[in-house]
């Protein structure tokens, strides 16, 4: 819809500048510095509005370009950083696994040693128990 406007406005000011070069055809002068030409204003209108279109498609164009650079150096760079991030969940996943296997080897060894005490104890308490009831 955006668009639309734009080439309905962009005819509608060329309609108002061919009515307006066409009621003025006399012949003017036109100095360049160096020469001078007489032509019909018609043509000058004509020629300096085409003139003034080519100008602002050209720096249209350049600011375009630079757009353009900048969005692919910007999604060049989130794809490393991307790639940064993704090694370094990976890496601290792998820390984190490490940390877990340790600590449950830890847990382990403190179960099996409280076990033997138990177990000792137990035992102790046991055979006590046994001999008392001799």
């Amino acid at each position: 819809m955006k668009n639309q406007w734009r080439i309905v406005l962009g005819l509608v000011l060329t309609l108002i500048i061919v009515i307006f070069a066409s009621l003025n055809n006399q012949q003017v002068a036109i100095n360049f510095g160096v020469t001078a030409i007489k032509a019909p204003l018609i043509i000058v209108i004509i020629g300096s509005a085409f003139i003034g279109a080519v100008v602002i498609a050209l720096v249209a164009t350049s600011s375009h370009m630079k757009q353009t650079k900048q969005i692919k150096e910007l999604r060049e760079q989130q794809l490393t950083d991307d790639a940064s991030v993704e090694q370094r969940i990976a890496e601290r996943k792998a820390e984190l696994e490490r940390e877990y296997a340790n600590k449950a080897v830890e847990m382990q060894q403190t179960a099996n040693q409280t076990g033997r005490s138990t177990n000792a104890s137990f035992g102790e308490q046991h055979s006590s128990n046994s001999s008392e009831s001799e």
